[in-house]
Protein backbone atom coordinates (compact mmCIF):
# COMPACT_ATOMS: atom_id res chain seq x y z
CA UNK A 1 0.00 0.00 0.00
CA UNK A 2 1.34 3.43 -0.95
CA UNK A 3 0.71 6.58 1.04
CA UNK A 4 0.71 10.22 0.00
CA UNK A 5 2.70 12.68 2.07
CA UNK A 6 1.06 16.00 3.06
CA UNK A 7 3.41 17.80 0.69
CA UNK A 8 2.54 15.52 -2.24
CA UNK A 9 -1.17 15.82 -1.42
CA UNK A 10 -0.97 19.62 -1.44
CA UNK A 11 0.87 19.52 -4.75
CA UNK A 12 -1.74 17.26 -6.32
CA UNK A 13 -4.59 19.44 -5.03
CA UNK A 14 -3.26 22.58 -6.73
CA UNK A 15 -4.72 23.28 -10.19
CA UNK A 16 -2.23 22.62 -12.97
CA UNK A 17 -1.31 25.69 -15.02
CA UNK A 18 0.02 25.34 -18.55
CA UNK A 19 1.57 28.26 -20.45
CA UNK A 20 -0.70 29.71 -23.15
CA UNK A 21 -0.52 32.58 -25.65
CA UNK A 22 2.95 31.43 -26.72
CA UNK A 23 4.87 29.48 -29.36
CA UNK A 24 5.25 25.84 -28.33
CA UNK A 25 7.64 23.51 -30.05
CA UNK A 26 5.33 20.61 -30.94
CA UNK A 27 7.81 18.21 -32.51
CA UNK A 28 10.56 17.65 -35.05
CA UNK A 29 9.61 18.63 -38.59
CA UNK A 30 10.62 15.20 -39.92
CA UNK A 31 7.67 13.66 -38.02
CA UNK A 32 5.24 15.44 -40.35
CA UNK A 33 5.09 13.51 -43.61
CA UNK A 34 2.92 14.25 -46.65
CA UNK A 35 -0.02 11.86 -46.97
CA UNK A 36 0.11 10.75 -43.35
CA UNK A 37 -1.59 12.07 -40.23
CA UNK A 38 0.63 12.78 -37.25
CA UNK A 39 -1.04 12.65 -33.82
CA UNK A 40 0.45 14.63 -30.93
CA UNK A 41 -0.50 14.14 -27.30
CA UNK A 42 -0.53 17.61 -25.80
CA UNK A 43 -1.63 19.10 -22.46
CA UNK A 44 -3.80 16.11 -21.62
CA UNK A 45 -5.50 16.11 -25.03
CA UNK A 46 -4.47 15.49 -28.65
CA UNK A 47 -3.59 17.46 -31.78
CA UNK A 48 -3.39 16.09 -35.31
CA UNK A 49 -1.23 17.42 -38.14
CA UNK A 50 -0.45 16.86 -41.80
CA UNK A 51 1.44 18.48 -44.66
CA UNK A 52 -0.63 20.11 -47.38
CA UNK A 53 0.14 20.08 -51.10
CA UNK A 54 2.59 22.97 -50.64
CA UNK A 55 4.43 21.13 -47.86
CA UNK A 56 3.14 23.35 -45.06
CA UNK A 57 2.09 21.83 -41.73
CA UNK A 58 -1.62 22.06 -40.86
CA UNK A 59 -2.35 21.43 -37.18
CA UNK A 60 -5.74 21.10 -35.48
CA UNK A 61 -7.53 19.56 -32.52
CA UNK A 62 -7.91 15.81 -32.97
CA UNK A 63 -11.72 15.75 -32.65
CA UNK A 64 -14.43 16.05 -35.27
CA UNK A 65 -17.07 18.70 -34.54
CA UNK A 66 -19.82 16.21 -35.43
CA UNK A 67 -19.65 13.47 -32.82
CA UNK A 68 -16.25 13.98 -31.20
CA UNK A 69 -14.51 11.19 -33.10
CA UNK A 70 -10.71 11.22 -33.36
CA UNK A 71 -9.33 12.01 -36.79
CA UNK A 72 -6.44 9.60 -36.16
CA UNK A 73 -7.87 6.83 -38.35
CA UNK A 74 -8.96 9.31 -41.02
CA UNK A 75 -7.11 10.66 -44.04
CA UNK A 76 -6.33 13.77 -46.07
CA UNK A 77 -7.80 14.26 -49.56
CA UNK A 78 -7.38 17.47 -51.59
CA UNK A 79 -5.86 19.16 -48.53
CA UNK A 80 -8.98 18.37 -46.49
CA UNK A 81 -8.95 16.39 -43.25
CA UNK A 82 -11.50 13.60 -43.37
CA UNK A 83 -13.20 12.08 -40.33
CA UNK A 84 -13.22 8.25 -40.46
CA UNK A 85 -16.64 7.99 -38.78
CA UNK A 86 -19.01 9.84 -41.14
CA UNK A 87 -16.69 11.32 -43.76
CA UNK A 88 -16.97 14.97 -42.76
CA UNK A 89 -14.19 16.96 -44.44
CA UNK A 90 -12.47 20.09 -43.10
CA UNK A 91 -10.29 22.57 -44.97
CA UNK A 92 -7.00 24.07 -43.79
CA UNK A 93 -8.84 26.85 -41.94
CA UNK A 94 -10.91 24.31 -39.96
CA UNK A 95 -14.22 24.85 -41.78
CA UNK A 96 -16.28 21.81 -42.74
CA UNK A 97 -16.60 21.70 -46.55
CA UNK A 98 -18.40 18.41 -47.13
CA UNK A 99 -20.90 16.23 -45.26
CA UNK A 100 -21.75 13.12 -47.33
CA UNK A 101 -25.06 12.47 -45.52
CA UNK A 102 -26.62 15.90 -46.24
CA UNK A 103 -29.92 15.76 -48.15
CA UNK A 104 -30.61 18.05 -51.13
CA UNK A 105 -31.32 21.54 -49.85
CA UNK A 106 -29.53 21.03 -46.53
CA UNK A 107 -26.55 23.25 -45.77
CA UNK A 108 -23.47 22.66 -43.65
CA UNK A 109 -24.16 23.92 -40.09
CA UNK A 110 -22.33 27.11 -39.16
CA UNK A 111 -20.86 25.40 -36.09
CA UNK A 112 -19.15 22.69 -38.15
CA UNK A 113 -15.67 24.00 -37.38
CA UNK A 114 -12.54 22.60 -35.76
CA UNK A 115 -9.79 24.67 -34.15
CA UNK A 116 -6.71 25.07 -36.33
CA UNK A 117 -3.43 26.43 -34.95
CA UNK A 118 -0.95 28.86 -36.47
CA UNK A 119 2.30 27.00 -37.25
CA UNK A 120 5.85 27.75 -38.36
CA UNK A 121 8.88 25.59 -39.11
CA UNK A 122 12.18 26.81 -37.72
CA UNK A 123 15.38 25.05 -36.61
CA UNK A 124 14.00 21.69 -37.76
CA UNK A 125 11.09 22.11 -35.32
CA UNK A 126 7.37 22.69 -35.92
CA UNK A 127 6.10 25.47 -33.65
CA UNK A 128 2.43 26.12 -32.87
CA UNK A 129 0.80 29.21 -31.38
CA UNK A 130 -1.34 27.97 -28.47
CA UNK A 131 -3.91 30.70 -27.71
CA UNK A 132 -5.86 31.59 -24.62
CA UNK A 133 -6.54 35.33 -24.78
CA UNK A 134 -4.53 36.09 -27.94
CA UNK A 135 -5.80 34.28 -31.08
CA UNK A 136 -2.94 35.66 -33.20
CA UNK A 137 0.79 35.46 -32.38
CA UNK A 138 2.03 38.49 -30.47
CA UNK A 139 5.78 37.91 -30.93
CA UNK A 140 8.27 36.19 -33.23
CA UNK A 141 9.82 32.79 -32.51
CA UNK A 142 13.11 33.35 -30.69
CA UNK A 143 16.30 33.59 -32.73
CA UNK A 144 18.90 30.93 -31.83
CA UNK A 145 22.32 32.40 -32.67
CA UNK A 146 24.13 29.26 -31.50
CA UNK A 147 22.98 27.51 -34.70
CA UNK A 148 24.57 30.05 -37.06
CA UNK A 149 26.95 28.22 -39.39
CA UNK A 150 25.56 24.81 -38.44
CA UNK A 151 23.57 22.29 -40.45
CA UNK A 152 20.64 20.13 -39.36
CA UNK A 153 21.17 16.37 -39.70
CA UNK A 154 17.69 14.78 -39.72
CA UNK A 155 19.09 11.23 -39.47
CA UNK A 156 20.19 12.13 -35.96
CA UNK A 157 16.74 13.35 -34.82
CA UNK A 158 15.62 11.47 -31.70
CA UNK A 159 12.58 11.12 -29.44
CA UNK A 160 12.18 9.69 -25.94
CA UNK A 161 9.27 9.51 -23.50
CA UNK A 162 10.09 10.74 -19.99
CA UNK A 163 8.05 9.69 -16.98
CA UNK A 164 7.96 13.18 -15.56
CA UNK A 165 6.49 16.67 -15.82
CA UNK A 166 7.91 18.93 -18.53
CA UNK A 167 9.21 21.41 -15.95
CA UNK A 168 11.52 18.68 -14.64
CA UNK A 169 12.72 17.56 -18.09
CA UNK A 170 13.47 21.16 -19.06
CA UNK A 171 15.48 21.78 -15.90
CA UNK A 172 17.37 18.57 -16.56
CA UNK A 173 18.12 19.75 -20.10
CA UNK A 174 19.66 23.05 -18.96
CA UNK A 175 21.48 21.74 -15.88
CA UNK A 176 25.24 22.09 -16.54
CA UNK A 177 26.46 20.27 -13.45
CA UNK A 178 25.09 16.73 -13.53
CA UNK A 179 26.92 15.31 -16.58
CA UNK A 180 30.13 14.13 -14.81
CA UNK A 181 28.01 12.15 -12.33
CA UNK A 182 25.13 10.77 -14.40
CA UNK A 183 26.60 10.41 -17.90
CA UNK A 184 29.94 8.71 -17.30
CA UNK A 185 28.95 5.78 -19.52
CA UNK A 186 27.36 7.68 -22.41
CA UNK A 187 29.35 10.93 -22.73
CA UNK A 188 32.63 10.33 -20.91
CA UNK A 189 34.26 10.22 -17.53
CA UNK A 190 36.19 12.61 -15.35
CA UNK A 191 39.48 11.78 -13.75
CA UNK A 192 39.67 10.84 -10.06
CA UNK A 193 41.38 14.16 -9.28
CA UNK A 194 39.13 16.30 -11.47
CA UNK A 195 38.10 19.71 -10.17
CA UNK A 196 34.29 19.64 -10.20
CA UNK A 197 33.81 23.14 -8.84
CA UNK A 198 32.34 25.69 -11.23
CA UNK A 199 33.44 29.28 -11.81
CA UNK A 200 30.98 32.08 -11.20
CA UNK A 201 29.46 31.82 -14.70
CA UNK A 202 27.07 34.48 -15.94
CA UNK A 203 23.43 33.63 -16.62
CA UNK A 204 21.85 35.95 -19.17
CA UNK A 205 18.11 36.40 -18.67
CA UNK A 206 15.69 37.84 -21.21
CA UNK A 207 11.94 38.13 -21.36
CA UNK A 208 11.49 34.62 -22.78
CA UNK A 209 15.00 33.14 -22.63
CA UNK A 210 17.82 32.33 -20.27
CA UNK A 211 21.31 31.21 -21.35
CA UNK A 212 24.86 30.61 -20.12
CA UNK A 213 28.31 29.29 -21.10
CA UNK A 214 30.40 27.01 -18.88
CA UNK A 215 33.60 24.94 -19.14
CA UNK A 216 33.44 21.25 -20.01
CA UNK A 217 34.21 19.02 -17.01
CA UNK A 218 34.17 15.68 -18.86
CA UNK A 219 37.82 14.91 -19.62
CA UNK A 220 37.65 11.54 -21.35
CA UNK A 221 35.00 11.29 -24.06
CA UNK A 222 33.51 7.89 -24.81
CA UNK A 223 33.75 6.14 -28.19
CA UNK A 224 35.61 7.00 -31.38
CA UNK A 225 34.43 10.63 -31.30
CA UNK A 226 37.16 11.33 -28.73
CA UNK A 227 39.71 11.32 -31.58
CA UNK A 228 37.78 14.03 -33.41
CA UNK A 229 36.53 16.32 -30.66
CA UNK A 230 39.55 17.96 -29.11
CA UNK A 231 40.36 21.45 -27.88
CA UNK A 232 42.18 23.41 -25.25
CA UNK A 233 40.68 24.97 -22.14
CA UNK A 234 39.89 28.24 -23.94
CA UNK A 235 38.06 26.63 -26.86
CA UNK A 236 36.22 23.83 -25.05
CA UNK A 237 32.93 24.73 -23.43
CA UNK A 238 29.18 24.11 -23.25
CA UNK A 239 26.36 26.58 -23.77
CA UNK A 240 22.77 26.21 -22.66
CA UNK A 241 19.68 28.13 -23.74
CA UNK A 242 16.05 27.89 -22.60
CA UNK A 243 13.27 29.32 -24.78
CA UNK A 244 9.86 29.82 -23.19
CA UNK A 245 7.82 27.73 -22.77
CA UNK A 246 9.25 24.30 -23.72
CA UNK A 247 12.46 24.37 -25.77
CA UNK A 248 16.03 23.92 -24.58
CA UNK A 249 19.36 23.88 -26.39
CA UNK A 250 22.69 22.43 -25.26
CA UNK A 251 25.72 23.28 -27.40
CA UNK A 252 29.17 21.67 -27.20
CA UNK A 253 32.36 23.19 -28.59
CA UNK A 254 35.64 21.32 -28.90
CA UNK A 255 38.15 23.58 -30.63
CA UNK A 256 36.70 24.45 -34.05
CA UNK A 257 34.05 21.73 -33.88
CA UNK A 258 30.57 22.60 -32.60
CA UNK A 259 27.42 20.53 -32.29
CA UNK A 260 24.09 21.29 -30.67
CA UNK A 261 20.60 19.92 -30.15
CA UNK A 262 17.25 21.70 -30.13
CA UNK A 263 15.05 19.83 -27.65
CA UNK A 264 11.27 20.10 -27.56
CA UNK A 265 9.74 19.10 -24.23
CA UNK A 266 6.22 18.16 -25.30
CA UNK A 267 3.93 18.08 -22.23
CA UNK A 268 1.75 15.00 -22.61
CA UNK A 269 0.33 15.25 -19.10
CA UNK A 270 1.37 15.89 -15.49
CA UNK A 271 3.38 12.66 -15.47
CA UNK A 272 4.71 12.23 -19.04
CA UNK A 273 6.77 14.39 -21.38
CA UNK A 274 7.93 13.47 -24.87
CA UNK A 275 11.35 14.92 -25.66
CA UNK A 276 12.12 15.27 -29.37
CA UNK A 277 15.41 16.69 -30.62
CA UNK A 278 16.98 17.93 -33.83
CA UNK A 279 20.75 17.72 -34.03
CA UNK A 280 23.09 20.27 -35.62
CA UNK A 281 26.84 20.59 -36.24
CA UNK A 282 29.38 22.61 -38.22
CA UNK A 283 31.42 19.66 -39.50
CA UNK A 284 31.03 16.34 -41.39
CA UNK A 285 28.37 17.65 -43.73
CA UNK A 286 29.41 16.28 -47.12
CA UNK A 287 31.45 13.15 -46.40
CA UNK A 288 28.80 10.43 -46.86
CA UNK A 289 30.26 7.54 -44.85
CA UNK A 290 31.60 9.67 -42.01
CA UNK A 291 28.44 11.78 -41.98
CA UNK A 292 26.21 8.71 -41.61
CA UNK A 293 28.50 7.28 -38.94
CA UNK A 294 28.47 10.49 -36.89
CA UNK A 295 24.68 10.82 -37.30
CA UNK A 296 24.33 7.29 -35.94
CA UNK A 297 26.70 7.95 -33.04
CA UNK A 298 24.94 11.23 -32.22
CA UNK A 299 21.49 9.61 -32.13
CA UNK A 300 22.73 6.59 -30.13
CA UNK A 301 24.52 8.74 -27.57
CA UNK A 302 21.63 11.20 -27.35
CA UNK A 303 19.14 8.43 -26.61
CA UNK A 304 21.42 6.91 -23.99
CA UNK A 305 21.75 10.30 -22.30
CA UNK A 306 17.95 10.65 -22.17
CA UNK A 307 17.57 7.14 -20.72
CA UNK A 308 20.08 8.02 -18.00
CA UNK A 309 18.32 11.33 -17.34
CA UNK A 310 14.92 9.65 -17.05
CA UNK A 311 16.27 7.27 -14.40
CA UNK A 312 16.54 10.31 -12.11
CA UNK A 313 13.78 12.63 -13.36
CA UNK A 314 11.02 10.01 -13.00
CA UNK A 315 11.52 9.91 -9.22
CA UNK A 316 12.10 13.60 -8.45
CA UNK A 317 9.97 15.24 -5.77
CA UNK A 318 7.99 17.35 -6.02
CA UNK A 319 6.99 15.97 -9.41
CA UNK A 320 6.03 19.42 -10.70
CA UNK A 321 8.41 22.35 -10.26
CA UNK A 322 7.15 25.20 -8.14
CA UNK A 323 8.42 28.27 -9.96
CA UNK A 324 8.30 30.21 -6.71
CA UNK A 325 9.08 28.77 -3.28
CA UNK A 326 10.11 25.25 -4.34
CA UNK A 327 11.47 24.25 -0.92
CA UNK A 328 14.55 22.90 -2.63
CA UNK A 329 18.06 23.90 -1.54
CA UNK A 330 19.71 25.60 -4.51
CA UNK A 331 23.25 26.96 -5.00
CA UNK A 332 24.96 29.30 -7.47
CA UNK A 333 25.63 26.56 -10.02
CA UNK A 334 21.82 26.23 -10.30
CA UNK A 335 21.75 29.63 -12.01
CA UNK A 336 20.15 28.27 -15.20
CA UNK A 337 17.44 26.53 -13.19
CA UNK A 338 16.70 29.76 -11.34
CA UNK A 339 16.67 31.65 -14.63
CA UNK A 340 14.17 29.17 -16.09
CA UNK A 341 11.91 29.51 -13.06
CA UNK A 342 12.06 33.29 -13.26
CA UNK A 343 10.95 33.26 -16.90
CA UNK A 344 8.10 30.84 -16.16
CA UNK A 345 7.05 32.87 -13.13
CA UNK A 346 6.91 36.04 -15.23
CA UNK A 347 4.16 34.57 -17.43
CA UNK A 348 2.39 32.13 -15.11
CA UNK A 349 2.46 34.25 -11.95
CA UNK A 350 2.44 37.83 -13.25
CA UNK A 351 1.17 39.19 -9.92
CA UNK A 352 4.07 37.72 -7.93
CA UNK A 353 5.97 40.38 -6.02
CA UNK A 354 9.52 41.26 -7.17
CA UNK A 355 10.93 39.93 -3.90
CA UNK A 356 9.36 36.48 -4.25
CA UNK A 357 12.24 34.86 -6.13
CA UNK A 358 12.83 31.17 -5.57
CA UNK A 359 15.46 30.87 -2.86
CA UNK A 360 15.17 27.08 -2.64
Amino acid sequence: MTTTSPREFAEQAEPLTWPKDCWYGVGVATAFVSGRLHVIRFLGDELVGYRDAQGNVVLSDNRCAHRGCRFSAGWVADDQLTCPYHGWRYDKAGACRHIPALRPGESIPAGAQIRVYKTQEKYGIVWAWIPEHEPEPTYEIEYIPELDGMHHHPRADIRYLFKGHFSRTIENGIDPVHAPFLHGKSVGQVGPDADLTYPDFEVVKGERITKTRIPVKVQRLSGLVRYLLKGDADTTYKEFRFIYPNVSLPLNRFGRFEFASVLVHLPYSETETLVEATNWRNFLRATPLLTRWFDHETAKTGLQILVEDNSVVKDQQPRIVRYRGSREVLVKSDGMVLGFRKVMRRFLEPDASPGSADRG
